[in-house]
């Protein structure tokens, strides 16, 4: 079990307040104060400091909460062989394209089998890696752009990222200008999403932003989307999955904006999560 102190550093790198932590964990600001002061002088290093009024870790607190996260995880897989050694209890978090498109043979195959749990989180990005971090995962498939530095992963599969519109829209099948795709009304995920911050980076480094469209709207469930693109004479941007999963969407392209996007396992303990990620997709593990 943890040191009750090491409990105190990881809710203050949640909170990143001491009077919040405190309340959290049912106990005084000096208190909380003294865990890490001990955890300091214990590590010889300096963990947290104000940045003028803004509470920052350090990088030895980055390091420190790095490791403490994946000792928890490897504590709860303990824990759970201890008292269910004969049933398979995975947490999955998937992003939106993943766990609606990708991965449902997965969990059906999974399931299926009497011996196997499983609690499947579907959310943005953003959602799914403090998840991970406060250890209510045991891995995520993550697509598109996060962290790498921060967080243990390996590489599921690479997936073109292409212009999704209804099948009558004068883009479908076609490659198109950015000047043109900027006239367009676009359908974009929500802040915090890796489909939308891939496309947002690649608008980006051709010097724009989603600004430079005439209109955006920002919507996150992709039933929605695809309705809106397929009936309404909007567009969007998706991974291919995406574009097979209806008969009324096309697929386009923009010239010189060839863009493919990594779906990665992404874990805070390779040693556990490896094998569980075997368990759940035996041939991409």
């Amino acid at each position: 079990m943890l040191d009750y102190r090491i409990d105190t550093f990881l809710t203050l790198c949640e909170e990143m307040n001491y009077r919040k932590t405190a309340e959290r964990l049912n106990m005084t600001q000096p208190g909380v104060t003294q865990h890490i002061q001990y955890l300091e002088k214990f590590y010889g290093a300096k963990l947290f400091e104000y940045n003028g009024r803004q509470l920052t870790k350090t990088r030895q607190a980055e390091l420190l909460k790095r490791h403490f996260d994946s000792v928890r995880t490897e504590e709860r897989s303990l824990k759970d062989n201890f008292i269910h050694e004969d049933t398979v209890h995975l947490r999955v978090g998937a992003t939106k394209t993943i766990g609606e498109y990708v991965i449902v043979p997965a969990i059906k195959t999974f399931v299926s089998n009497i011996n196997h749990r499983l609690d499947l989180i579907i959310d943005n990005t953003e959602t799914l890696l403090s998840m991970l971090s406060r250890n209510e995962l045991d891995f995520a498939v993550i697509e598109g752009v996060f962290s790498k530095e921060a967080y243990p992963h390996h590489l599921f599969k690479r997936e073109r990222f292409v212009g999704l519109c209804g099948k009558n829209h004068p883009f479908a099948g076609k490659t198109i200008s950015l000047e043109d795709l900027f006239q367009e009304n676009l359908i974009v995920r929500e802040n915090g999403s890796g489909t939308r911050r891939l496309l947002q980076q690649a608008i980006s480094d051709r010097g724009y932003s989603l600004e430079s469209f005439r209109r955006y709207s920002s919507v996150s469930n992709f039933s929605v989307i695809s309705e809106l693109v397929a009936n309404a004479g909007a567009i969007t941007f998706a991974y291919e999955p995406v574009a097979r999963s209806r008969n009324d969407l096309a697929t386009f392209t923009v010239k010189d904006m060839q863009i493919h996007g990594e779906f990665n396992f992404v874990y805070t303990n390779a040693q556990v999560a490896q094998p569980q990620i075997h368990i759940f997709m035996p041939d991409n593990a």
